[in-house]
């Protein structure tokens, strides 16, 4: 009777041990994934999955797979700040000694765009709504420069806002006299130009620095902005701002085909409203 158990107890440690490791990887790689790191920056890939930038790296999450994107090489041990997909779903990645890369999805490869540039000091990059070949770049104390062939060639277009960028998009939102319209996120508010660069003027009364920025590609007068942890939103491109109960600080926001409005926050979480408007964990 005693061997009996003794053989029984050993084919179930045998078959918990072959559960853990099979098991295993997943743990790792979810622990990998969260780690309650901060999330730096959202968007989203032409499948609609979650890119998901953090200390870590960067990860392309939809509900059923987690897959790590390897980041750009950098010689400085520089770290991406900045994330934005182009009108042709391209995904870049920027920041303050790194420069401009874009992901090449055929090859699994990053390419440099930072052959023009002055230098490599990037702290925010936007790509144009509708235009996959123009993008622009901050940098700085250098201001603002635009590529209108993918990064292959940089020019001066603007010095941008009074105070420094920490973050900017480009928008469709209508009324522009050319394309579109700009929004920088400065550490006084938010700036609002048309992307003639006639003009940079204040988007409303919303004071403090702004860490995100990002609009409703649906409903592009929606602009939401994220000052010290705290959400808000405008619907009207920037007159007026609201602010959004939230039970995280916020440090990352970005819209998804599926979930529409994402934001990530400080303790590592990607959160989005349901139906009843509660925020609840995504892809939990």
């Amino acid at each position: 009777m005693r061997a009996m158990v003794s053989r029984l107890n050993s084919a179930v440690s045998r078959l918990f041990l072959f559960a853990f490791v099979a098991v295993m990887p997943t743990l790792v790689q979810a622990q990998s994934v969260n780690e309650g790191q901060a999330v730096r920056a959202l968007t989203t890939d032409s499948s609609g999955a979650l890119l998901v930038l953090r200390q870590s790296g960067l990860f392309a999450l939809d509900s059923q797979n987690t897959t790590e994107i390897p980041l750009p090489p950098s010689d400085s041990g520089a770290q991406p700040r900045s994330m934005a997909k182009g009108g042709d779903e391209s995904l870049y990645l920027a920041g303050p000694g790194l420069g401009i890369w874009r992901y090449d999805e055929a090859s699994k490869r990053w390419q440099s765009l930072n052959d023009t540039l002055p230098d490599l000091g990037v702290t925010a990059i936007a790509a144009h709504a509708t235009q996959p070949d123009t993008l622009y770049a901050y940098l700085g104390d250098g201001g603002m420069f635009r590529s209108r062939d993918d990064g292959a060639e940089w020019v001066k277009v603007d010095n941008g806002p009074r105070e420094p960028v920490q973050a900017f998009l480009h928008s469709d939102m209508p009324g522009s006299m050319e394309s579109g319209w700009l929004f920088a996120g400065t550490t006084r508010g938010v700036a609002r130009s048309m992307d003639c660069f006639c003009f940079w003027g204040d988007a409303g009364e919303l004071r403090g620095t702004v860490s995100a920025i990002d609009y409703d590609p649906w409903a592009p007068e929606n602009v939401y902005a994220v000052i010290e942890g705290e959400l808000h939103r405008s619907s009207d491109g920037g007159e007026t701002w609201a602010g959004l109960e939230i039970p995280q600080a916020v440090t990352a926001l970005t819209f998804s085909p599926t979930e529409r409005l994402v934001v990530g926050t400080e303790n590592g979480e990607l959160l989005s409203q349901n139906a009843s408007g509660e925020w609840v964990p995504v892809y939990e």
